[in-house]
């Protein structure tokens, strides 16, 4: 247990420098065939019922660039066939609310920038007593109107559906995530649509299944790379992004490959082109301001233009040496209208000038700069803040001389160099904690302006590997996200660069590997790739670096999470023993208490009440459990047919005292077989379920009018639901005697946890409203400062019910305040927040000093 315990306490303590998780379903639209086409049903075996007003609450966003916008969002239909629809009209670019074969009157629409790159939040608010609903959207009401009545047991289909009736292939193509239920402003269901993998995604709060069909998970796609091409082009190529048009472009001597990120299926076509003598060594940029594509070739001094429309350039490149600037840095200046170039290696030298190319005038120059040294480099990567004020250059592979035989050597160091003022800066170092790395060309700032984001790679093998990594220009360190991209490197041989799509919002790595200088066939293998942006941890977050001078923070974390784990078992230990001392019989005081048998082992609660554990007995308040009449666990012996079997039967016996009928068990548990078959299982099961209540006692299975019952005969056999039933019927009662039974009861946690049915959601709802009713009026009615203990346990019995009780949380706080533990009361509260703003989205709305006012 205690392993468990430390594992949890560190995973929560690293949990807590994570980043935000980008998840949710992308539906399949109109660009796939029909049978591929995205569908999600919440409820597949059922319907979901519902005995009070309720909310549907969900996030949404289309996807960009696509030609058909069409479709249903999802499809809410009754038991008896009634409907409501939220439909998107491309035609008037809105959204309209349908109510069986009429329009609602509910309609409007999201600015496209809304819609297409943000999430929407949209709330639907059910009202069962007046038929009517409420429509919101990002907070604001959109509209209102009525619904039909029995709207209370509903299927909730999203996108495609095979639904009777209400089958369709018609979906918008669109992205949902974090659906949210609520009954009566109580959560009652929550899928966050979290998923990687499969075809089910779980409800966080009853373990509820939906099922999906075609599904396209979103968390992968922001971490896996996706290959959006591969492919060979003569010549040796360069590329260049072009974010004004959302265009990647790779040039060679006789073609240009264009990757369109606005095109609804994005892939590489290859255009041929007027032959131009690429250079080994050569790069290119793009100018959004002349909107030209640009190759470099520096040695030469030449910046050659492409028409992108012709395909033609503008002259040719001419033959000379290798170039002395491999692997050189480069950015467009808007402010000057000049390329920048950056350091560079060939020759056995580093480099460490920076070149400027002004495109009005055509002239190059090479600049005087201040400020801290630059050492001379290749290898780095740089990029501009969106001002375009100042250029930022992170590490690389030199020597402080430049000279390649005097102590060439790793750098980890971030400059800024001031564009106007032409003068260096450094900002920070870091040291790596594994394998020295070197960086692809380019540095990404933004969209946050202190955040970058950059490719490394270890130089010192030829079967290498890209690695995205992130990190702040206020500090040094470093983190690991995505997954790894395979990278053949040799350094004239090799180059990989990093691109950031605003209006698609991805990344996008190439990488070009040439064929070897001299070689008959001048090639160059091109892979791009992409990844949705903003990246998250392929697994878990990795810190490569650490500020300098080095702080231990391995040291750090285990010191911490060492004292948190003490401090808890601490609070734990005496909790515990406030809360249930263990009183042992004299006959078993040299007894381990924990190999005891349960029926052996006496609890004393806060109120004084020392219970003895009943046997035989059946145990529905906790995890199920059933005890033989020696107090031996047989719960073994249900499996989960003969499990939900006995369920059924029990509750519906002890909830309305008349049972089930064998049709209404043939719906639940035999649905998918004829009459004959579900009528052979009924029978085979209900008797080996007979079985094993012989060894219970006097306590039967039987058929009585028509109906299935569970009878017990015997008064010592202990059901605490049927105890339950019956402390609810007597009349209500506030005294310490009432609560203790309902206590007694209740100690052992909420109503069938972890056991999950969709028949049984009603009954867990009502079980659950009737013990905090009861539980917060008697602690209501009482003065907290006597038996304050009490009061804080039964507090503990509503959370169990429901953990995000707002009263519960204010007296059980106020209680321990009272007994001075204010640091667990404040703990107690930020659970409870973090709690909150995981389920709900949003953070809790009152302090911890509003909470103990």
């Amino acid at each position: 247990m205690w392993r468990g315990f430390y594992i949890a306490a560190i995973v929560l303590l690293l949990k807590t420098t994570g980043f935000g998780q980008s998840y949710g379903l992308t539906f399949n639209s109109h660009e796939e065939v029909l049978e591929k086409r995205t569908s999600l049903d919440l409820s597949p075996e059922d319907s979901l019922c519902f005995t009070k007003n309720f909310d549907l609450n969900f996030d949404i966003t289309f996807l960009p660039n696509h030609q058909i916008y069409f479709g249903y969002i999802v499809r809410i239909v009754s038991k008896d066939n009634q409907n409501v629809d939220l439909i998107f009209n491309e035609q008037l670019h809105s959204f309209k609310v349908i109510t069986g074969e009429i329009f609602s009157g509910i309609s409007f629409t999201i600015d496209s920038p809304g819609l297409y790159k943000e999430w929407n939040g949209v709330n639907l608010k059910f009202n069962l007593e007046n038929h009517s609903l409420r429509f919101f959207v990002n907070g604001k009401l959109a509209g209102e109107g009525g619904i039909p009545a029995a709207f209370n047991c509903l299927k909730i289909l999203w996108g495609a559906n095979d639904f009777q009736k209400f089958k369709t292939r018609d979906i918008p193509p669109m992205k949902i995530k974090d659906i949210r239920i609520f009954e009566q402003n109580r959560l009652r269901y929550f899928w966050p649509l979290d998923e990687t993998s499969g075809d089910v995604c779980y409800d966080k709060i009853n373990k509820k299944i939906a099922k999906v069909k075609n599904p396209l998970w979103l968390k992968p796609q922001y971490q896996k790379w996706l290959v959006a091409g591969s492919f060979t082009i003569k010549g040796y190529a360069s590329s260049a992004y072009d974010t004004k048009h959302d265009r990647l472009y790779v040039i060679g001597s006789d073609s240009l490959a264009l990757y369109d990120l606005k095109k609804e299926q994005t892939s590489v076509e290859l255009l041929p082109s007027y032959h131009q003598n690429l250079l080994l060594g050569n790069q290119a940029v793009y100018d959004t301001v002349t909107d030209k594509f640009y190759d470099v070739y520096v040695d030469q001094k030449q910046v050659i233009a492409f028409n992108i429309n012709s395909r033609q350039w503008q002259s040719e490149f001419v033959q000379g040496p290798t170039t002395e600037f491999w692997h050189a840095n480069k950015f467009i200046s808007p402010a000057d209208t000049s390329l920048y170039i950056i350091g560079g290696y060939g020759q056995l030298k580093y480099k460490n000038l920076v070149q400027r190319y002004h495109f009005i005038t055509k002239k190059w120059e090479t600049l005087t700069v201040s400020g801290d040294y630059f050492s001379p480099r290749y290898l780095a990567a740089s990029g501009t803040d969106a001002k375009g004020d100042f250029a930022y250059i992170l590490g690389g592979y030199g020597s402080q001389s430049g000279d390649q035989m005097l102590d060439p050597k790793y750098y980890y160091d971030l400059f800024r160099f001031d564009i106007k003022r032409k003068l260096f800066k450094k900002m920070c170092s870091f040291k790596p904690s594994g394998t020295p790395f070197t960086f692809a060309n380019s540095l990404i700032i933004g969209p946050d302006p202190n955040e970058y984001y950059g490719l490394i790679f270890p130089n010192d093998s030829f079967n290498s590997n890209l690695q995205l990594i992130t990190g702040s220009l206020k500090d040094s360190t470093i983190r690991l996200l995505g997954s790894s991209i395979p990278y053949r490197f040799h350094d004239v041989q090799s180059f990989a660069d990093l691109y950031y799509s605003p209006a698609s919002n991805k990344l996008i790595a190439v990488t070009l590997f040439y064929s070897k200088a001299g070689e008959k066939e001048k090639n160059t293998e091109v892979k791009v790739y992409s990844l949705n942006f903003p990246p998250i941890p392929a697994d878990t977050t990795e810190t490569i670096s650490q500020k300098t001078p080095p702080t231990n923070y391995f040291f750090i974390s285990i010191t911490i999470a060492a004292i948190c784990i003490l401090a808890i078992f601490l609070l734990w230990r005496n909790s515990v023993r406030r809360k249930r001392q263990v009183v042992k019989t004299l006959s078993h005081e040299k007894e381990d208490y924990e190999t005891l048998p349960l029926a052996k082992r006496y609890y004393q609660h806060g109120n004084g009440v020392i219970e003895k554990p009943h046997f035989p007995a059946i145990y529905l308040f906790g995890q199920f459990q059933v005890l033989d009449k020696e107090g031996n666990d047989i719960t073994r012996l249900f499996t989960p047919l003969l499990k939900e079997l006995f369920l059924v039967i029990a509750l519906y016996t002890l909830r309305n005292g008349r049972g089930i009928s064998s049709e209404g068990l043939n719906e639940i548990l035999w649905h998918d077989k004829s009459e004959k078959d579900a009528k052979n299982n009924r029978s085979v099961n209900i008797a080996k379920l007979k079985t094993i209540l012989e060894k219970i006692g006097n306590c039967i299975i039987l058929k009585e009018s028509g109906y299935w019952q569970f009878q017990v005969m015997d008064e010592n056999i202990y059901v605490d639901y049927k105890k339950f039933v019956t402390l609810l019927q007597e009349p209500p009662q506030s005294g310490k005697e009432y609560i203790g039974h309902l206590e007694e009861i209740i100690r052992r946690g909420a109503f069938l946890t972890q056991t999950e049915y969709n028949w049984l959601d009603n009954i867990k709802s009502e079980i659950s409203n009737s013990v905090i009713d009861i539980c917060m009026g008697f602690v209501k009615n009482h003065d907290i400062s006597k038996n304050t203990e009490w009061m804080i346990e039964l507090t503990n019995y509503v959370l169990y019910f429901d953990p995000l009780n707002e009263e519960a949380l204010t007296y059980k706080c106020k209680g321990l305040i009272f007994l001075k533990r204010h640091t667990l009361a404040n703990n107690i509260y930020m659970k409870f927040a973090k709690e909150y703003k995981e389920i709900y989205g949003e953070a809790f709305n009152k302090s911890f000093h509003e909470i103990i006012a």
